[in-house]
């Protein structure tokens, strides 16, 4: 319709320099979100609001989060300001690509009297008293309102729930070939096509199938995989996945368990590959840490191609990646309101910034569409590189 949006992002940075903290937020917000009613008590701690701690100044300042999200053919700003023991301000606001912001509800904290203030638009008139009875100092006014189906607020928790997923491919790969397989195991489709994935990325799988049984001996013994394994299993959930390889003499088929017997970058791209072929299904948001994490760079470049595929993806997925591999920055590939750099300033805060918005020489020119970004990029022309001391920068390696 009106709504001209990228299908695929790329965030490059050198280390430490606030890539995964950027991703780190999407994923607290959401979380606060989706448990905030149902998870929390009086008196828990938000978890994950963490201040800016390399000034004092901000060492005790309180975290804004937002988000501006389409919610059906709506296009809603969502966010809230919070320290690790209560919401100081919610806003949920109506903003269409043409016309005027419109609030649905706005809530502040009163610092004379320690209280909450609130403002309601139109259609939250009527469940304004229950909103402000029931929604706690350490809570969400969006996820109790969700809670009590209150249809804009819960329309706009859904939209969490289930159009936003925010995976870290370095630690999460246990519980993304468990979610990939579910979702292979229900979804026929589906299934077809991450066989056909698996096959013609050159891994030597035939094909796979999903089946029920005890954990495997690689599951973690302890920490929220644990955790997770525990309840899985307790339900009769837990799945294994069974790849299939052709033995070349006999022509039969032998099965190979995925966690126990494949490389990390193969149980990486399992995962991945499902998750990312349901999202192009049901057309939500994708954010990945460390998309290329031991995977080929030519099995990455293929997973962003099928975000920018017409064809591929006809109901407008998106993914949003942090990444070091840049063989992606290609102009052929990526265009440059695509190609995202994270530099810290010289107070040490993460400045985030596109290759479009970026800013050269004298004139001040922007880069051109078709000149070499990797080149450029590595040579430290546009930021987003390391910049190494002595002990590093003057070895002489023989």
């Amino acid at each position: 319709d009106d709504n001209h949006l990228l299908k695929a992002a790329a965030i490059y940075g050198a280390n430490a320099s606030g890539k995964s903290n950027l991703i780190k937020a999407m994923k607290v917000m959401s979380a606060f979100v989706l448990g905030s009613a149902t998870k929390m008590n009086q008196g828990d701690q938000i978890e994950g609001v963490a201040p800016f701690r390399l000034t004092e100044l901000t060492q005790a300042d309180p975290c804004r989060f937002e988000i501006k999200m389409t919610v059906g053919a709506t296009q809603c700003r969502y966010g809230f300001c919070a320290t690790e023991r209560r919401v100081l301000s919610e806003w949920l606001y109506d903003e269409p690509p043409t016309g005027n912001r419109r609030p649905l509800f706005e809530r502040t904290i009163d610092s004379s009297a320690g209280e909450s203030k609130w403002t309601f638009g139109a259609e939250l008139k009527k469940d304004e008293g229950i909103l402000k009875e029931r929604t706690r100092d350490n809570g969400l006014a969006l996820s109790r309102g969700a809670e009590l189906n209150i249809p804009r607020l819960r329309e706009a928790f859904l939209w969490f729930r289930n159009n936003l997923a925010v995976l870290d491919l370095s630690v999460n790969t246990w519980d993304m070939v468990r979610t990939a397989a579910m979702v292979a195991r229900k979804n026929e489709g589906l299934n077809r096509c991450l066989a056909q994935l698996l096959h013609d990325a050159d891994l030597g799988i035939m094909g796979f199938s999903v089946v029920e049984k005890g954990l495997p001996s690689r599951a973690p013994e302890s920490g929220l995989m644990k955790e997770l394994a525990d309840r899985f299993q307790s339900a009769g959930m837990f799945l294994h996945v069974q790849t299939r390889h052709q033995v070349m003499d006999s022509g039969k088929e032998v099965e190979f368990d995925l966690i126990e017997e494949e490389s990390n970058g193969t149980q990486r791209l399992f995962g991945l590959a499902g998750i990312l072929l349901s999202a192009l299904e049901a057309g939500v948001v994708v954010v990945v840490d460390e998309l290329e994490c031991s995977m080929h760079p030519l099995l990455s470049r293929k997973l962003v191609e099928m975000f920018q595929s017409e064809e591929l993806n006809p109901k407008g997925a998106q993914l949003i990646f942090a990444t070091h591999d840049v063989t992606l920055m290609d102009p052929q590939l990526l265009r440059r309101d695509q190609i995202w750099l994270v530099e810290k300033n010289a107070a040490g805060a993460s400045e985030l910034y596109s290759l479009y918005d970026f800013k050269e020489g004298e004139e001040e020119a922007r880069p051109r569409s078709t000149e070499a970004f990797l080149r450029r990029y590595l040579a430290g022309r546009y930021g987003g590189v390391p910049n190494f001391g002595p002990a590093v920068e003057n070895l002489d390696l023989k």
